[in-house]
Parts: structure tokens; sequence; C-alpha cells
């Protein structure tokens, strides 16, 4: 390390004395001549040190740097790392990852500005000045390009930040089949090793024989002498095998209820292997997991219970609380086994000395089919801890010895598949293709092929598949008035000729509107449905306009026994577009009918409780559709306002407000004081206290006899200290 050019209180923060394989050969191709890269390698291979080291160097050279990745929960790990390490070295920190609407000016004055791909994106709408002063982007998890969701996002952001500033790229991959191909597109020099710092030993588990009351299975290991271990089912003698060697293991489900299932088997078996000191630590963590929500659930009680007999389970159903304190805790070894869904596969750093793999197949919609190659390498990478272990083991369970030649097969002796652009959906390039308008940086239907043909997609494909879409998306813009385009639309022999047939290359401009959908991150298809929404409805109707725009799918699955009493009360709601039994939206209209009929019942103070008992939504998944359902309302209220109509703007926005803290309207003006929620405005308002100036009224002992004396002495003290008497 001192042989760099860099300062040794630098070197010392790192806390490393020489490169490893991977790092040296990122400064042998040029990392300090900022050329570009692409370090493709192994999970815990030392590819976030070659970023931290081009991130010093730009740093000394006054430069900044962009640090995108694809998850908010990696985003604020990354934050907390560098500034614990950097801060009191002069480098200043930053991270942003939600708001969509906001200019994000203040991020302009921080050397390291850390974001999910999302909120870049957001950020490069609003035209944000700091981006072109940028020297240093750097891209994590850049495989996950492949993935349908995520990926369209990280390739138009990077392809618009390689326009908007002349910065040195590394993006950060998996090791895959075509990182070659990524390195040719991003200009970029590739870096590729399979150097691992903790040997992976990758195995396959079958049941091998019987005995009176146990299995006898075999883990038929890749390099080295397979192992002969014994259990009531694979997963539970893969993890008691590990316990006798005192180590962790992570083991990943297809679904969270088998997630919760096989946790719940699991603690049996990690129950006898706990110190009293860890039982005495584990019952405080499992209480503040059970005290996570004001109310807790029986999911909040069940993972409580599972905690204090040292195991867990993870998945998206948690509130991020109880997922933080689980993967702290993991960390520290006090939670001994840990069954996940995929959730846990990327990104975020909890690796174990043990990864089961018991499913390999997923329900896709139209069957079962096997999951990824790259997805079975990512959660093998969990394996393995650098600080702990010399070794790590990575064991997928099969049903007997002929699948677990195949399962060998398939996932340890063949490459990861390619990775491939999503960017060619019709959605997709709709909400791009006004962005690149109302930005600006296209003006006109060859801007906006050239811009197109610098996307990854083009690189690996003719540009043909995107340039057949773009006229019907204009001409739809247009006729949305999103966008207006130069030049007279005219007909020729009674038939409507678009302006750009006649002219090749007419400019194009968003409208007011248009620009506002753009800024406000939501597709123009769902900002044309609010448009066509903005009339006098009742609560019901506005819900059911942003529950079917796109980023509200998918709404609640429907058993087949529900849809005789949803239909009678679509029948009785008074929501005039909604299709008939018969049709084939119908099935999508009902699931989405149920999610409005639950985000009524929230608003009407349904506790999580019978929220997950009424439509089997784990508080985590229901915040996040909440989070969702506020963000659709803040857009409608925004575009009302937009449009002059202020009077359907305040009953959307008080809508909003009612789902953003789950009450009646009657109880909004004591929710906006702070440390006051739903459970705490209603005591309050049974107590005939309903707005800030009854607080300054009411004597403390009977506000504390409602609140408890801390919380009642700091809000009386707070209020009393206000000018504002009633809010």
């Amino acid at each position: 390390m001192k042989e760099l050019d860099i300062p040794e209180e630098f070197i010392n923060a790192l806390g490393i004395k020489e490169l490893n394989p991977v790092q040296k050969e990122a400064v042998k191709k040029g990392l300090f001549e900022k050329k570009n890269m692409v370090i493709a390698s192994p999970t815990a291979s030392g590819k976030t040190l070659v970023a931290e080291l081009a991130m010093i160097k730009h740093f000394l050279d006054g430069g900044k740097t962009i640090y995108l990745v694809p998850l908010k929960a990696l985003a604020s790990e990354k934050y907390k790392e560098f500034k614990k390490k950097y801060s009191d070295l002069g480098l200043k920190a930053a991270i942003s990852i939600g708001d969509y609407d906001s200019s994000g000016g203040w991020l302009g004055k921080y050397d390291v500005i850390i974001c999910t791909n999302e909120k870049m994106d957001s950020l490069i709408r609003h035209d944000v000045s700091w981006i072109s002063k940028t020297s240093l982007i750097i891209i994590d998890e850049i495989h996950l390009l492949n993935d349908y969701g995520r990926g369209p996002i990280i390739e138009f952001a990077l392809t618009q930040l390689r326009r908007l500033a002349n910065s040195q790229l590394i993006a950060l991959s998996a090791t895959i089949s075509n990182a070659d191909e990524i390195a040719k597109w991003l200009d970029a020099v590739l870096v590729k090793k399979d150097y691992r710092p903790v040997k992976l030993f990758r195995g396959v588990l079958y049941q091998s024989n019987t005995s009176d009351d146990l299995f006898e299975y075999t883990i038929d290991f890749l390099d080295k002498k397979n192992k002969k271990i014994l259990g009531k089912d694979g997963e539970g003698a893969l993890c008691k095998d590990v316990l006798e060697m005192e180590k962790q293991s992570l083991v990943f489900l297809a679904t969270r209820r088998s997630a919760e299932a096989v946790a719940e088997k699991l603690a049996k078996i990690t129950d006898n292997y706990l110190t009293a000191k860890e039982r005495s630590v584990l019952n405080k963590i499992a209480n503040d997991i059970e005290n996570a929500l004001p109310s807790p659930t029986k999911q909040c009680r069940k993972l409580a219970s599972i905690v204090r007999k040292g195991s867990a389970f993870h998945h998206a159903g948690l509130i991020a609380r109880q997922r933080e304190l689980i993967e702290d805790n993991f960390r520290l070894g006090l939670i001994k086994l840990l069954s996940s869904t995929v959730t846990l596969a990327y990104g975020i750093n909890i690796p174990a000395y043990r990864v089961v793999i018991r499913d390999v197949k997923r329900f896709t919609g139209q069957g079962s089919d096997y999951i990824s190659v790259l997805d079975v390498h990512q959660m093998c990478g969990r394996s393995g801890r650098p600080a702990y272990d010399d070794a790590g083991e990575a064991v997928i369970i099969a049903r007997n010895d002929t699948e677990a030649e195949h399962l060998k097969e398939r996932y340890f002796l063949s490459e990861t598949e390619p990775i491939e652009s999503r960017l060619d959906s019709l959605p997709i390039l709709r909400m791009y293709t006004l962005v690149l308008i109302a930005s600006e940086a296209c003006r006109s239907r060859s801007g906006l092929y050239d811009f197109f043909k610098k996307t990854f997609y083009c690189h690996q494909n003719d540009f043909s598949g995107i340039e057949k879409h773009l006229d019907k998306i204009l001409k739809q813009l247009e006729d949305y008035k999103f966008i207006e385009i130069s030049g007279n639309n005219v007909f020729t022999n009674n038939e409507f000729v678009p302006a750009f047939e006649i002219n090749k290359d007419p400019e194009i401009r968003a409208t007011i509107i248009g620009k506002r959908i753009s800024e406000l991150y939501i597709d123009p298809l769902s900002g044309w449905e609010m448009i066509k929404n903005l009339r006098e409805l009742d609560n019901t109707g506005y819900i059911m306009a942003i529950n079917r725009c796109s980023e509200m799918s998918p709404g609640i699955r429907v058993k087949r026994e529900e849809y005789e009493d949803l239909g009678i009360m679509l029948e009785n709601s008074g929501l005039k577009d909604r299709p008939e039994q018969w049709d084939v939206d119908y099935p999508d209209y009902v699931a989405r009918f149920k999610l409005c009929l639950l985000f009524m019942d929230w608003m009407d103070e349904k506790g999580e409780d019978k929220l997950l008992d009424k439509y089997e939504i784990p508080p985590g998944e229901l915040y996040n559709k909440l989070k969702n359902a506020e963000w659709m309302l803040y857009a409608f209220r925004e575009l009302a306002v937009a449009m002059e109509k202020k009077e359907i703007a305040g009953m959307i926005n008080k809508l909003m407000l009612r789902l953003k803290h789950g009450v009646r309207e009657e109880l909004l003006k004591l929710v906006f004081i702070k440390n006051i929620g739903r459970a705490r405005a209603r005591k309050l308002w049974n107590n005939k206290i309903r707005s800030t100036v009854d607080i300054k009224k009411v004597r403390l002992e009977i506000l504390a006899e409602i609140l408890g004396p801390q919380l009642a002495k700091k809000i009386k003290e707070e209020i009393m200290n206000d000018k504002q008497l009633d809010r």
C-alpha cells in the first residue's frame, strides 16, 4: 500500500497493508490513470476496495464521486462505513435514497454521494448541476442490468451520466460470462479474476441411507472429500452439523412461508446450543423485534419467539427495523441460523460459514422453473467470512443422487447466463422517451435515436428493436399533450399524417404537464390515468385511479372463494369504469380493488394484525404498498395543481395524509404533532383532546395518564413554546 500515491492516514483508514490479486491488477491496468474499469470477481474478493482507492484518489485531486447501489439497505451500509472511515480525514459523504421529487442541489457540497439507482435517475430528471462536475462514477452490482425491474434504470442512468459528466467509470460485478461485453460498452478495461480470499467448497446434499429415526445424508463436494451427516431432514442436518463446528448457516428458500416454517424448525435445534449469556441478549433483541410496531402482529410474535432460540427468518414482509436487528445480530454471531428468501442474496454483507440452498425452483406464474445460475452463484457468495473463516461451504439440497448430479452440472460446472439488456419494453421506452424530451437532452427524433444507440441494448442488438416503438410512443405522448411536435399535423386523403412523417426530423419539446410527469417519476400512462380522473370522486374512486397505474402492480391475490363477495362489493362501489366479469382484465381489476379495500381499512384505523389476518399481508409488504400509494397520491395532487384544479388537489391531499398516517379524517390535526401516531391520536381524541389548543389547555397530569409522563411533558413543552397554537 505504501507504494501507492496515497497519504498514510488514508492507508490506515483502509486497514490493509497489501493489495490482493484483483486490486493489484486494477492498479496495473490504469486505476490511478483514471481509466474506465469493469471489475468482475467473486463476492468478498475486494472489489469495493478498488472503488475506494479510486474514490480517495479523486478526492485528493479535488474531484467528486457518485457511488450507485441497487438497494437502500446497501446505500445505508456504505454511508455508515465511509463516514466512519473518512469523516476525520476531511472526506464528506452524503446519502440520498428517497423523495423522487427533490432537486438534490444540497448534495453538491459533498465529496462522495451515495445513491440508489432510482434516486440517481430522479436527480438526472431534475437537471442537477453538480452531476457535470463529477469526476468518478462507481456502479455496484452492474450485473443487475439483467434484472427486468432494476436493469433499465441502471442502463438509462449510466447512459445519461456518460453524456452529462466526463468521469471515470468503475463498474463492480459478480463473475459473469460476458463481462467483456459490458466493458466494451463502457469503453472500459476489464479486470476479471476468480480470486476469493476465503476458499469456497461447493457441494450437493442427498439422502443416502436410513436408520431407525434419522436419515443419513451425503454432501457430495466438488473440491474436497464427501461428508456423511445425520438428521430428520436435509436443512436440519446441515445446520446442526454447522452448529457442532460452532459456526453459522444461512438457508435460502423460495417463499416467505417456507422461510418462516424452516426458521421455526431450526429454532428447536439452535435452542440447544445457546449459552446463558446469549439467551439473555437474544431475549432483549427479541423484545425489540416484537415491539418494532406500535401493536405487535402475529408475525412479530412468531419472529421474536424464534429469535429467543437463536434462529430467525428474513424476507420483504418484515419492516426495516426488524430486518436491521436480524442482520446486525447475525453478523455478531448471536443468531446462529437464518432462513431467507432471495432478499439476502445480493449486496448486503452478512456472510455465514455454510450457505444452504433448499429450493432451486421458483413459481413464475406459468409453472415452476429453475432459478438462474447467477442467482445461485450470488447465494453461494454469502458463504465464508474473511474475518473469521479460511473457508466456506455452499450446499444445494437434492432429492436423490440422480438429481444431485444434475444440479451439480447445472449450477457448479456451468457458466452464468450472459447479461442482457431489458430496455426494450414499451412502458420503459415510453417513460424514458418523455424524460429525454422533458430534460431537453433530446430535442428531435434524430436526437432520441442517437441517445438510444448509445445504450447497452443497442450495443447488443440492432437499433430496429427500439426504433419500431419510438414513433408510436411519440404519437401517444403527443395525443396526451405531454409533448409538442413542431409543424402542423395534416390529413392526406382523409388520413391523419403525423408531422414527423412530413418533416423527418421536427423539433420536439415537452409541455408543462409532460415535464411535471417526468419529474414526478411516473409512467406517462399513469399520468394520463390520473389526469382522466381529475374530477370530483369519492375516496374509493381516487384510490382506484392510482391502483390502476403500473407503479401499483400487482394488487392483492384474490382467492377463488372471494370473487363473489368482491363482485358484490364492486357492484355497490359506484365505480363507473369497472370491467364486466367476463372481461379478460376482470381478475386484475378485482385484485386492485382488493388493494383499495386494504387501504380503506388502514385509513379506518384497522391494526396491522387485523390486516394481516384479513388480507394475508405482512407489515413489511403493507408499508411498501402504503409508501407507493402515498407517492402516487402525491403525484396525483401535483398534477391537479398543475392543471389548476385546486379543490380536487385539496381532496387528494387530505386523502394522501390520511393514508400516510392511517387515520380517519378527524385525527389529522393530532397526527401532525411530533411523536403522536395513529394509536396515541385516537387515545387523545377519545379523551376529548382534539387539537394543539386542547393539549395546551389540558393539565399535564391528565395528559400523562393518556400518553405517559415523559412523552406528555415533552409534547406539552413543545406546544407551549410553539407560537402557532393550532396547526
